[in-house]
């Protein structure tokens, strides 16, 4: 029985794919998530989030709570114009930006509600509601970090009470000086947020849905369909070294035909399973859950093909460097993983620390759920020049990888291999 056992984990050490599949992509998926989910509870030492400002009061006061803003270690505050800023938050390239309305120092000074502004893109409304309540504390205490706390709170109380009778006029005054004086000795069981500062950010969407459709569904779409066609096509790329272990590819080279359109053949038949598997997944989509397609049909065919283009290169690039079907499998189980964790495709993008989001424009995931989002989400223009910068993305990436695999198959061709 020992000896047994002793054979089977000789076997066990030897056999590369394995040890990958036991211990490599295991350990790569705990570091992704660990990175992703410990960026979103914030106990990483992440990049702060920047926030796009956009001061349209222009006063010592506004410019003062701008200051306030940045101090806090999970902000950098990005002073921006308010049409640039905007821009960005319906071309998807930014959440949110947050807006100070002329009038917001003498709101402070005459203690009305702050005119300050969230506006925003739907499909960050967690993210951008997360923002909010860190931006609360701040905005609670602003005036009485300027000294015009007890002016603000007292006008407050004035209005409150201007109804009333002198006798509550009086109570109400004898009340606010003792809450004013126990904030002045730091006493932390009262706020300003006790008799109301006025600390409500009003919320603006500015990126709505196309009809009917809603970011869990897009993004669920999306990013499965991207991840399983990833899956599909290592599965292709397997077949040309089926082929060839079986003998196949010896006598397709045999043929009257150029080698190389051999591995053009693959990329063509590639081409075809992914737009189809693609369509299919979109259709579905479309019947069973509701998924707006019919009035983006020309915007979405042009994300499926150049996503379908990117996708199939990467599973014909596999199959020209790697050397037997064992290493496709392993290599194609890792890589497909860590793209789709680190693209959306597994975690959506807000989750993660900002190095990560950084780092998110590697994979191809990234760039296909983008495009998806900017036509059935944003609806962007065909020419938005941020919708054609995502579809150059992926038809560079395919490029790229159709490049190598033509590079790789010649030379493996040369090596007689």
């Amino acid at each position: 029985m020992l000896h047994l056992a002793l054979k089977d984990l000789r076997l066990f050490l030897h056999d590369r794919r394995t040890l990958l599949i036991t211990f490599a992509i295991p350990l790569a998926l705990i570091t992704l998530f660990a990175m992703a989910y410990g960026g979103m509870a914030g106990g990483g030492s992440g990049e702060p989030y920047a926030l796009p400002v956009s001061d349209l009061d222009t006063t010592e006061l506004s410019g003062r709570f701008m200051a306030a803003l940045d101090t806090l270690d999970a902000l950098s505050v990005v002073p921006m114009g308010l049409e640039q800023a905007r821009e960005g938050v319906r071309k998807g390239d930014r959440d949110c930006v947050l807006l100070i309305h002329p009038g917001f120092a003498d709101s402070v000074r005459s203690g009305g509600a702050l005119p300050v502004e969230l506006q925003y893109d739907e499909a960050h409304a967690m993210e951008v509601a997360m923002l909010q309540q860190s931006l609360m504390p701040t905005l609670i205490a602003f005036p009485f970090s300027t000294g015009h706390a007890r002016t603000a709170m007292g006008t407050r109380i004035d209005r409150i009470m201007d109804q009333g009778t002198g006798q509550d006029r009086r109570l109400a005054r004898e009340r606010f000086d003792s809450l004013y004086s126990t904030m002045e000795r730091g006493s932390s069981g009262t706020s300003p947020v006790d008799i109301g500062m006025g600390a409500e950010v009003k919320m603006t969407s500015l990126v709505k849905p196309a009809q009917g459709n809603n970011v869990g569904l897009i993004q669920a779409v999306a990013g499965t369909a991207i991840m399983m066609l990833l899956f599909s096509m290592a599965g292709i790329g397997m077949g040309l070294l089926d082929e060839k272990q079986e003998g196949t590819l010896k006598r397709l080279l045999a043929a009257p035909v150029p080698p190389v359109h051999i591995l053009l053949g693959k990329m063509l038949s590639a081409n075809v399973v992914s737009i189809a598997q693609l369509v299919a997944m979109f259709a579905f989509a479309s019947l069973a859950f509701g998924l707006q397609v019919r009035a983006h049909l020309t915007g979405l065919a042009l994300v499926i093909l150049a996503t379908a283009y990117a996708c199939s290169a990467f599973g014909v690039f596999l199959a020209a460097v790697a050397k037997s079907r064992q290493q496709v499998q392993g290599l194609s189980t890792l890589i497909i993983l860590v793209m789709s964790g680190i693209g959306g495709s597994m975690i959506p993008l807000f989750f993660m620390p900002a190095f990560m989001q950084k780092i998110a424009v590697l994979s191809v995931n990234y760039w296909g759920i983008q495009g998806f989002f900017d036509v059935l989400w944003r609806e962007l223009p065909l020419s938005d020049p941020a919708f054609l910068g995502r579809l150059a993305a992926l038809v560079l990436i395919g490029t790229v990888l159709n490049a190598i695999a033509v590079a790789f198959f010649r030379k493996n061709l040369a090596k007689g291999t």
